[in-house]
Protein backbone atom coordinates (compact mmCIF):
# COMPACT_ATOMS: atom_id res chain seq x y z
CA UNK A 1 0.00 0.00 0.00
CA UNK A 2 2.83 2.31 0.28
CA UNK A 3 4.66 4.17 -2.25
CA UNK A 4 6.13 0.73 -3.50
CA UNK A 5 3.13 -0.62 -4.66
CA UNK A 6 -28.46 5.72 -1.33
CA UNK A 7 -30.13 6.32 -4.02
CA UNK A 8 -30.97 4.82 -7.01
CA UNK A 9 -29.02 1.60 -6.31
CA UNK A 10 -30.04 -0.18 -9.43
CA UNK A 11 -28.64 2.45 -11.98
CA UNK A 12 -25.51 2.13 -9.60
CA UNK A 13 -25.18 -1.49 -10.01
CA UNK A 14 -25.50 -1.52 -13.55
CA UNK A 15 -22.87 0.62 -14.38
CA UNK A 16 -20.67 -1.66 -13.26
CA UNK A 17 -21.74 -4.17 -15.67
CA UNK A 18 -19.43 -2.04 -18.49
CA UNK A 19 -16.79 0.86 -17.71
CA UNK A 20 -16.85 1.98 -14.55
CA UNK A 21 -17.83 5.58 -14.09
CA UNK A 22 -14.41 6.86 -12.63
CA UNK A 23 -11.01 4.05 -12.25
CA UNK A 24 -8.98 6.02 -9.58
CA UNK A 25 -9.99 8.76 -6.70
CA UNK A 26 -7.02 10.76 -5.29
CA UNK A 27 -8.78 10.62 -1.22
CA UNK A 28 -6.72 13.13 0.33
CA UNK A 29 -4.96 14.27 2.68
CA UNK A 30 -6.28 17.85 2.85
CA UNK A 31 -3.95 20.58 2.83
CA UNK A 32 -0.83 17.84 1.92
CA UNK A 33 -0.30 18.71 -2.02
CA UNK A 34 -3.33 17.24 -3.66
CA UNK A 35 -3.28 20.11 -5.47
CA UNK A 36 0.18 19.77 -6.70
CA UNK A 37 -0.01 15.86 -7.07
CA UNK A 38 -3.92 16.59 -9.45
CA UNK A 39 -1.98 18.90 -11.68
CA UNK A 40 0.78 16.30 -12.79
CA UNK A 41 -2.06 13.44 -12.78
CA UNK A 42 -3.73 15.48 -15.25
CA UNK A 43 -0.28 16.31 -17.29
CA UNK A 44 -0.01 12.54 -18.75
CA UNK A 45 -1.72 12.07 -21.82
CA UNK A 46 -3.34 9.06 -20.71
CA UNK A 47 -5.18 10.24 -17.57
CA UNK A 48 -8.48 12.70 -17.50
CA UNK A 49 -8.39 14.58 -14.16
CA UNK A 50 -12.00 16.09 -13.36
CA UNK A 51 -10.36 19.67 -12.64
CA UNK A 52 -12.94 20.54 -9.52
CA UNK A 53 -13.04 18.65 -6.75
CA UNK A 54 -16.15 15.66 -6.72
CA UNK A 55 -18.13 15.37 -3.44
CA UNK A 56 -20.72 12.99 -5.06
CA UNK A 57 -19.37 10.15 -2.22
CA UNK A 58 -19.36 12.17 1.22
CA UNK A 59 -22.94 12.85 2.95
CA UNK A 60 -25.37 14.26 1.99
CA UNK A 61 -24.37 14.30 -1.40
CA UNK A 62 -24.07 10.36 -2.54
CA UNK A 63 -27.77 10.01 -0.80
CA UNK A 64 -29.42 12.88 -3.35
CA UNK A 65 -27.01 12.28 -6.06
CA UNK A 66 -27.58 10.71 -9.98
CA UNK A 67 -24.84 8.84 -11.52
CA UNK A 68 -25.53 10.54 -13.96
CA UNK A 69 -23.70 13.68 -12.39
CA UNK A 70 -20.52 11.25 -11.49
CA UNK A 71 -20.75 11.02 -15.41
CA UNK A 72 -20.55 14.33 -16.04
CA UNK A 73 -17.96 15.12 -13.70
CA UNK A 74 -14.95 12.65 -16.39
CA UNK A 75 -17.57 13.37 -19.56
CA UNK A 76 -14.20 15.33 -21.13
CA UNK A 77 -11.89 12.05 -21.02
CA UNK A 78 -11.48 10.49 -23.66
CA UNK A 79 -12.15 6.40 -24.62
CA UNK A 80 -8.50 5.96 -24.00
CA UNK A 81 -8.24 8.01 -20.80
CA UNK A 82 -7.46 6.73 -16.97
CA UNK A 83 -10.70 9.00 -15.39
CA UNK A 84 -9.97 9.89 -11.83
CA UNK A 85 -11.60 12.49 -9.55
CA UNK A 86 -10.21 13.88 -6.25
CA UNK A 87 -12.08 15.15 -3.23
CA UNK A 88 -9.32 15.66 -0.41
CA UNK A 89 -12.42 15.28 2.24
CA UNK A 90 -13.29 11.83 1.33
CA UNK A 91 -10.33 10.33 3.23
CA UNK A 92 -11.60 11.13 6.84
CA UNK A 93 -14.95 10.78 6.23
CA UNK A 94 -16.40 7.41 7.30
CA UNK A 95 -18.92 6.79 4.40
CA UNK A 96 -17.02 7.55 1.58
CA UNK A 97 -14.94 3.89 1.21
CA UNK A 98 -18.04 2.06 1.65
CA UNK A 99 -19.83 4.73 -0.87
CA UNK A 100 -16.96 4.45 -3.50
CA UNK A 101 -17.03 0.31 -3.19
CA UNK A 102 -20.64 0.05 -3.41
CA UNK A 103 -20.31 2.04 -6.80
CA UNK A 104 -16.51 1.69 -8.16
CA UNK A 105 -15.63 -1.55 -6.24
CA UNK A 106 -12.61 -2.10 -8.66
CA UNK A 107 -11.18 2.16 -8.37
CA UNK A 108 -7.92 2.21 -7.29
CA UNK A 109 -7.46 4.83 -4.23
CA UNK A 110 -4.37 6.79 -4.16
CA UNK A 111 -3.51 9.54 -1.50
CA UNK A 112 -0.92 11.40 -0.40
CA UNK A 113 0.04 12.44 2.98
CA UNK A 114 1.78 15.44 5.65
CA UNK A 115 3.29 15.40 8.42
CA UNK A 116 0.40 15.45 10.73
CA UNK A 117 1.10 18.26 12.57
CA UNK A 118 1.95 20.75 9.62
CA UNK A 119 -0.96 19.95 7.87
CA UNK A 120 -2.85 21.02 11.20
CA UNK A 121 -1.32 23.64 11.10
CA UNK A 122 -2.11 24.57 7.52
CA UNK A 123 -5.83 23.50 8.22
CA UNK A 124 -6.05 26.04 10.66
CA UNK A 125 -5.14 28.69 8.77
CA UNK A 126 -7.51 27.81 6.13
CA UNK A 127 -10.40 27.35 7.74
CA UNK A 128 -9.96 30.67 9.46
CA UNK A 129 -9.60 32.00 6.16
CA UNK A 130 -13.33 30.64 5.33
CA UNK A 131 -14.84 31.44 8.40
CA UNK A 132 -15.24 27.83 9.54
CA UNK A 133 -12.84 29.10 13.01
CA UNK A 134 -12.59 32.28 14.77
CA UNK A 135 -9.99 34.87 13.80
CA UNK A 136 -7.87 34.01 16.70
CA UNK A 137 -3.82 33.75 16.39
CA UNK A 138 -2.76 30.19 15.90
CA UNK A 139 -1.37 29.32 19.34
CA UNK A 140 -4.49 30.70 20.93
CA UNK A 141 -6.97 28.21 18.63
CA UNK A 142 -4.62 25.06 18.14
CA UNK A 143 -4.87 25.41 21.98
CA UNK A 144 -8.40 25.60 22.42
CA UNK A 145 -9.15 22.71 20.05
CA UNK A 146 -6.62 20.72 21.75
CA UNK A 147 -8.55 21.74 24.86
CA UNK A 148 -11.33 19.84 23.34
CA UNK A 149 -13.04 23.67 22.35
CA UNK A 150 -16.53 23.02 20.77
CA UNK A 151 -18.96 25.81 18.99
CA UNK A 152 -22.27 25.31 17.65
CA UNK A 153 -21.37 27.78 15.25
CA UNK A 154 -18.27 26.42 14.39
CA UNK A 155 -19.50 22.61 13.81
CA UNK A 156 -16.30 21.82 12.03
CA UNK A 157 -13.63 22.79 14.27
CA UNK A 158 -12.86 19.53 15.19
CA UNK A 159 -11.63 18.14 11.39
CA UNK A 160 -8.86 20.40 12.21
CA UNK A 161 -7.38 17.68 14.25
CA UNK A 162 -9.47 14.46 12.94
CA UNK A 163 -8.05 14.42 9.49
CA UNK A 164 -4.35 13.74 11.06
CA UNK A 165 -5.56 10.50 11.74
CA UNK A 166 -4.06 8.99 8.66
CA UNK A 167 -4.02 5.05 10.12
CA UNK A 168 -7.41 5.33 11.31
CA UNK A 169 -8.98 6.36 7.99
CA UNK A 170 -6.77 4.60 5.70
CA UNK A 171 -8.15 1.50 7.80
CA UNK A 172 -11.21 2.38 6.40
CA UNK A 173 -10.44 1.74 2.77
CA UNK A 174 -7.86 -1.30 3.07
CA UNK A 175 -10.47 -2.89 4.77
CA UNK A 176 -13.49 -1.80 1.51
CA UNK A 177 -10.61 -2.30 -1.29
CA UNK A 178 -7.81 -4.44 0.06
CA UNK A 179 -4.30 -3.08 0.19
CA UNK A 180 -3.03 -3.88 -3.06
CA UNK A 181 -5.26 -1.32 -5.01
CA UNK A 182 -4.49 1.76 -2.40
CA UNK A 183 -1.17 3.64 -2.71
CA UNK A 184 -0.01 5.77 -0.40
CA UNK A 185 2.86 8.80 -1.00
CA UNK A 186 4.33 11.21 0.79
CA UNK A 187 4.68 15.02 0.28
CA UNK A 188 7.81 14.99 0.50
CA UNK A 189 7.95 12.16 -2.01
CA UNK A 190 6.56 14.39 -4.53
CA UNK A 191 9.79 16.06 -5.29
CA UNK A 192 11.47 12.69 -6.53
CA UNK A 193 10.75 12.07 -9.58
CA UNK A 194 10.27 7.76 -9.21
CA UNK A 195 7.63 8.38 -6.99
CA UNK A 196 5.24 9.99 -10.12
CA UNK A 197 6.67 6.45 -12.52
CA UNK A 198 5.10 4.42 -9.14
CA UNK A 199 2.06 6.39 -9.28
CA UNK A 200 2.03 5.98 -13.12
CA UNK A 201 2.60 2.25 -12.71
CA UNK A 202 0.10 2.01 -10.07
CA UNK A 203 -2.47 3.59 -12.79
CA UNK A 204 -1.73 1.14 -14.93
CA UNK A 205 -0.48 3.71 -17.67
CA UNK A 206 3.04 4.82 -19.32
CA UNK A 207 5.76 5.22 -16.93
CA UNK A 208 7.96 7.31 -19.17
CA UNK A 209 6.12 10.60 -19.48
CA UNK A 210 7.88 13.66 -19.05
CA UNK A 211 5.65 16.24 -17.60
CA UNK A 212 5.70 19.69 -18.92
CA UNK A 213 6.48 21.55 -15.89
CA UNK A 214 7.54 19.69 -12.13
CA UNK A 215 7.20 23.43 -10.73
CA UNK A 216 5.16 22.60 -8.06
CA UNK A 217 1.18 23.96 -7.99
CA UNK A 218 0.00 24.90 -4.48
CA UNK A 219 -2.72 25.72 -3.51
CA UNK A 220 -0.70 28.26 -0.80
CA UNK A 221 -1.97 29.11 2.43
CA UNK A 222 -2.02 32.72 4.26
CA UNK A 223 -0.58 32.66 7.63
CA UNK A 224 -0.86 36.36 8.88
CA UNK A 225 -4.06 37.79 10.82
CA UNK A 226 -4.59 41.25 9.02
CA UNK A 227 -4.52 39.62 5.77
CA UNK A 228 -7.12 36.65 6.97
CA UNK A 229 -9.79 39.15 8.36
CA UNK A 230 -9.81 41.11 4.63
CA UNK A 231 -9.99 37.29 3.13
CA UNK A 232 -13.01 35.97 5.38
CA UNK A 233 -14.94 38.64 3.39
CA UNK A 234 -15.16 36.44 0.04
CA UNK A 235 -16.72 33.21 1.95
CA UNK A 236 -20.25 34.12 1.15
CA UNK A 237 -19.13 34.09 -2.34
CA UNK A 238 -16.69 31.45 -2.64
CA UNK A 239 -19.20 28.75 -0.54
CA UNK A 240 -22.83 28.25 -0.39
CA UNK A 241 -23.83 28.04 3.20
CA UNK A 242 -26.52 26.16 5.65
CA UNK A 243 -28.33 27.03 8.74
CA UNK A 244 -25.38 26.01 10.74
CA UNK A 245 -22.60 27.86 8.61
CA UNK A 246 -21.63 24.02 7.38
CA UNK A 247 -20.44 25.11 3.47
CA UNK A 248 -20.49 23.09 0.77
CA UNK A 249 -18.20 23.98 -2.14
CA UNK A 250 -19.30 25.98 -5.39
CA UNK A 251 -17.45 25.16 -8.18
CA UNK A 252 -16.32 28.27 -10.24
CA UNK A 253 -18.50 27.51 -12.96
CA UNK A 254 -21.42 27.38 -10.67
CA UNK A 255 -20.93 30.51 -8.58
CA UNK A 256 -22.92 33.85 -9.88
CA UNK A 257 -21.23 36.16 -11.91
CA UNK A 258 -21.12 39.06 -9.49
CA UNK A 259 -20.16 36.73 -6.64
CA UNK A 260 -16.99 35.23 -8.81
CA UNK A 261 -16.05 38.91 -9.37
CA UNK A 262 -16.49 39.92 -5.69
CA UNK A 263 -14.53 37.04 -4.89
CA UNK A 264 -11.67 37.49 -7.05
CA UNK A 265 -11.22 41.09 -6.09
CA UNK A 266 -10.66 40.45 -2.64
CA UNK A 267 -8.74 37.52 -3.57
CA UNK A 268 -6.59 40.48 -5.77
CA UNK A 269 -6.41 42.73 -3.53
CA UNK A 270 -4.95 40.23 -1.20
CA UNK A 271 -2.40 39.31 -3.28
CA UNK A 272 -1.40 42.65 -5.12
CA UNK A 273 -1.61 44.78 -2.68
CA UNK A 274 -1.89 43.10 1.16
CA UNK A 275 0.78 40.58 0.39
CA UNK A 276 3.72 43.15 -0.29
CA UNK A 277 2.67 44.65 2.79
CA UNK A 278 1.68 41.58 4.91
CA UNK A 279 4.74 38.88 3.33
CA UNK A 280 3.47 35.53 4.57
CA UNK A 281 5.91 33.98 6.94
CA UNK A 282 5.71 30.49 7.50
CA UNK A 283 3.77 29.95 10.95
CA UNK A 284 5.56 28.52 14.05
CA UNK A 285 3.31 26.50 16.19
CA UNK A 286 4.79 27.28 19.90
CA UNK A 287 6.71 24.15 21.00
CA UNK A 288 4.62 22.91 23.85
CA UNK A 289 1.76 22.96 21.58
CA UNK A 290 3.82 20.86 19.17
CA UNK A 291 4.72 18.25 21.51
CA UNK A 292 0.93 18.29 22.38
CA UNK A 293 -0.12 17.53 18.80
CA UNK A 294 2.53 15.05 18.67
CA UNK A 295 1.38 13.38 21.34
CA UNK A 296 -1.78 13.13 20.15
CA UNK A 297 -1.07 11.57 16.43
CA UNK A 298 1.65 9.13 18.51
CA UNK A 299 -0.51 6.04 18.39
CA UNK A 300 -1.80 6.72 14.78
CA UNK A 301 1.83 7.41 13.36
CA UNK A 302 2.89 4.20 14.78
CA UNK A 303 -0.02 2.31 13.10
CA UNK A 304 0.28 4.54 9.89
CA UNK A 305 3.85 3.04 9.84
CA UNK A 306 2.65 -0.52 10.20
CA UNK A 307 0.05 0.26 6.96
CA UNK A 308 2.77 1.64 4.64
CA UNK A 309 5.58 -0.44 5.80
CA UNK A 310 7.74 2.48 6.30
CA UNK A 311 9.18 4.59 9.43
CA UNK A 312 7.90 8.02 10.33
CA UNK A 313 10.91 9.34 12.96
CA UNK A 314 10.21 13.02 11.99
CA UNK A 315 6.52 12.96 12.50
CA UNK A 316 7.14 11.30 15.80
CA UNK A 317 9.43 13.89 17.06
CA UNK A 318 9.28 17.82 17.72
CA UNK A 319 11.15 20.53 16.22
Amino acid sequence: MGASAGAEPTARASQTRTRPLVDFLVVGAQRSATTHLNTRLGDHPEIFMCPDEVPYFEHPFFARSKPSELRAAVAAATPHQRRGIQRPDYLARPECAPNIKSVVPDARILAVLRDPVARAISAYHWYVQFGLLPLLPLDVGIARLLDGWTDPSHPRASEILDLGFYGRHLARYVDAFGADRILVVLNEDLDNPTTFQTIYRFLGVAEDHEPRTTTRRTNAGTYDLRRLRVLRARRRFAWSWDHVDTYEYRPRRLRRPAASLVSAAVVALDQVVLARVFPNGSPVLRPDLEARLREVYADDVVRLESLLGRGLATWRTPG
